[in-house]
Order: C-alpha cells, then sequence, then structure tokens
C-alpha cells in the first residue's frame, strides 16, 4: 500500500462532461489508497478580451451566470466525490481564469494531476487521438504526474456501480444553464 505524506493532494479539472465525473471517481480512488485529499478545480473564464472578435457581444453571458453554473457544477460534483471521501478529505475552487493555467497553479505543489477526456480510447492497432488543448498544456507544463482518464474506461465506470450517468446529467444539466455562453 502506498501511504502519502500529511497534506498530499490529488488535485482533478472538472467542467460537468462524462469524463470529468470519471476523472473525479479515479481520483477518489486513488486519494484513497494514498491517504491523499482530493481538489476539485472548476475553471471559467469570462474575460471578453479574449473571445473572437466575431462573436457578437450579445452571445456573452453576464459574470454573474458565469460563476452560479460554475458554482453549481463544483456542487454536483462534490456530491459525488463526498459519497466515498472521509470527512475532510475534499476540497474545491472555481477560478476565473483560462483552464490550463488555474489546473497548472494548482497542481505545482501536488501529488497528481487528474484530468478527463472525451476521446475515445484507441482500439489495438490504431493510434490514439489528439488530446485537446487544456490536456496538451497540462501534459507538457506540469510539475507532477497528470493522468487522463477516459469516459468510457470500463474500470473507472464501475467504481460507482452505474452512478456515473447519473451523475452526469445532473452536471450536465448545471452545465446548461450557461450552455449559451
Amino acid at each position: 500500500m502506498t501511504y502519502s505524506p500529511a497534506g498530499s493532494r490529488i488535485v482533478v479539472g472538472v467542467d460537468g462532461s462524462a469524463a470529468s465525473d470519471a476523472a473525479v471517481r479515479w481520483a477518489v480512488r486513488e486519494a484513497l489508497l494514498r491517504h491523499a485529499t482530493v481538489h476539485l478545480v472548476s475553471a471559467y473564464h469570462s474575460d471578453s478580451r479574449q473571445r473572437a472578435q466575431y462573436v457578437p457581444s450579445s452571445w456573452e453571458a453576464p459574470q454573474e451566470e458565469h460563476s452560479a453554473a460554475a458554482e453549481a457544477l463544483v456542487a454536483a460534483t462534490m456530491e459525488l466525490a463526498r459519497r466515498s471521501l472521509p470527512p475532510g478529505r475534499l476540497t474545491a475552487e472555481l477560478a476565473n481564469e483560462p483552464p490550463a493555467r488555474a489546473l497548472l497553479a494548482r497542481a505545482a505543489h501536488a501529488e497528481l494531476l487528474v484530468l478527463g477526456t472525451t476521446r475515445p480510447a484507441p482500439r489495438p492497432g490504431q493510434p490514439p487521438q489528439a488530446m485537446g488543448p487544456v490536456a496538451r498544456a497540462c501534459l507538457q507544463l506540469a510539475h507532477c504526474p497528470v493522468v487522463v482518464v477516459s469516459a468510457d474506461d470500463r474500470s473507472v465506470r464501475d467504481l460507482t456501480a452505474g452512478q456515473g450517468e447519473q451523475d452526469a446529467a445532473s452536471r450536465q444539466a448545471a452545465r446548461g444553464s450557461s450552455a449559451g455562453t
């Protein structure tokens, strides 16, 4: 059994997707094995200066909507993780900054960074599909090991005996309230 020093933590990027739920379930299982804390990070970025010039400003949701949707998402994800973790071993935060920057900063002194990916697991003999920009940045720049979990990984789905789809649906509904953003 691996035992981690006091204060060790596993940082997990959450966005309400099924892949994010799989990452949370994987991180919870690993935290139990390592006696570590799980730190959930949901990053949303509402800086209008970084939107594409061709996107009408009327499509932008107010800062309060971004924040409220992110808070609902984190609350639902915390409920998923809290089911299996002992009290005091779960923290969460909202970060109003680009996701890769937020995750890298929070993982600077972490034991692991865990991310979900929507890309399907590669079939035997087939090359894997490309990672998204956040996962690529974290894999290249993180100062700790990065674990990328696929939503279709059967071993991760089995960790919660079917809870994953319900949890993803509730978080998707929370995220859907800001889908126009």
